[in-house]
């Protein structure tokens, strides 16, 4: 009777989690647009990061000094990240934790100039430089609050770069994490146990992809070419990067189980970097049929991210930046006219059926492992009777 009792209950939990049920359409857009419109009569804009609690990190374009705005959207809610006083720089956000705490660069491609940044409690604190009056650029940052980036070894000249060294930033302390043997190195990705990625230049001088731990940097290899660089980790080590093949064609790669995954051609213009959440979904934009594609990788099939989407929306995806364990997507749009304005802008892409958080599917296991003893209590009962002995 306890079996019966039990069996709705737990069917009807387990068809009411999220994931378990698919859509046609997968994903619901919502639009980040500040609504700041240019003199040019769009906003230009994208998202850039997303943390585990929905905030992401977004950036427009100010018009009249070209320069580039950052700021959180939340539920609806827009935070406009403040300026350093007399800085007017790009401002940028390359990653936010799930409390709330920031990587911050200002001029992030300008490396002459730049500055990386921990912002925390509304204020900033810089990362302090390698070398004295060189510049450092902060590309991730983990739930410790521990900052990967790289830092110049000299004073910045754009007619003699110095060499750049991959660096850990954490309480106050900028960590120089050195090479593989050769020139530069860049530290692009971090998890909670404290293990980077990135990629540096071998003695050979080739760029390799690498991992960081506390046993020092390791080369990851390629798949087959002369170039590789990982670009994020998730909790469980999977690695997502780029690297060149045998043919000299560069692709996104999954470094999976000591393997490394081809998942296909890289788009020409490198935008938006791969990125991987902890359920091994994965975000790239990849070349396919000539065009850059936004796509999302899992399960070992790749799938074009636009038919998602229910095409009613008018939502016309360039790139993608992030994907948090949710399944929530940081991704920009472009196009002209329709339900969002004219140029492009930040775009959040929500899974209608979200990745269950594990206490979900513990729950789900323990209402099974509940039915299935029930099951053998009952199956030995009756064994019990038919042998003739008396149950309890």
């Amino acid at each position: 009777m306890l079996v019966k009792r039990l069996l709705p209950f737990l069917l009807i939990s387990a068809f009411a989690l999220p994931g378990v049920a698919q859509a046609q359409y997968q994903y619901t857009p919502v639009s980040l647009a500040t609504g700041i419109i240019s003199l040019y009569g769009a906003e230009y804009g994208s998202a850039t990061t997303i943390n585990n609690n929905g905030t992401v990190g977004v950036v427009y374009r100010i018009e009249e000094t070209w320069y580039d705005q950052a700021y959180t959207w939340k539920n609806g809610q827009f935070s406009f990240i403040p300026r350093i006083q007399g800085k007017i720089y790009n401002h940028y956000i390359t990653g936010i934790n799930d409390a709330g705490n920031m990587a911050v660069n200002f001029n992030m491609f300008d490396t002459t100039t730049g500055q990386g940044h921990f912002f925390t409690h509304n204020d900033y604190l810089k990362v302090p430089d390698l070398v004295y009056q060189a510049t450092t650029r902060v590309n991730a940052i983990n739930n410790n609050d521990m900052v990967v980036g790289d830092g110049g070894m000299g004073f910045d000249d754009w007619s003699n770069p110095p060499p750049r060294h991959a660096f850990i930033y954490q309480n106050g302390t900028s960590t120089d994490l050195g090479t593989l043997g050769g020139k530069d190195s860049y530290a692009m990705g971090v998890n909670d146990a404290g293990t980077v990625v990135g990629g540096s230049h071998t003695t050979a001088g080739a760029m390799r992809a690498f991992t960081y731990d506390a046993t020092g940097m390791h080369e990851m290899g390629t798949l087959g070419g002369a170039y590789s660089m990982a670009h994020d980790i998730n909790e469980h080590g999977d690695i997502v990067g780029v690297s060149d093949t045998a043919d000299g064609v560069r692709h996104v790669f999954l470094y999976s189980g000591g393997t490394m995954h081809d998942l296909g051609v890289w788009n020409d213009y490198q935008w938006g970097k791969p990125d991987i959440n902890d359920s091994g979904q994965v975000v790239t934009i990849l070349k396919i049929n000539g065009v850059a594609t936004p796509v999302l990788y899992q399960n070992g099939t790749t799938t074009v991210l636009s038919t998602l989407i229910d095409p009613a929306a008018g939502v016309d995806l360039m790139r993608v930046d992030a994907i948090n364990d949710h399944g929530q997507i940081a991704a920009t749009a472009c196009g002209q006219g329709g339900a969002y304005g004219e140029g492009c802008w930040g775009m959040l892409l929500n899974p209608l059926n979200p990745v269950p958080e594990p206490a979900t599917w513990g729950m789900l296991g323990a209402g099974l492992g509940v039915l299935a003893y029930c099951g053998r209590r009952r199956s030995k009962q009756a064994g019990g009777q038919s042998d003739g002995t008396a149950s309890a």
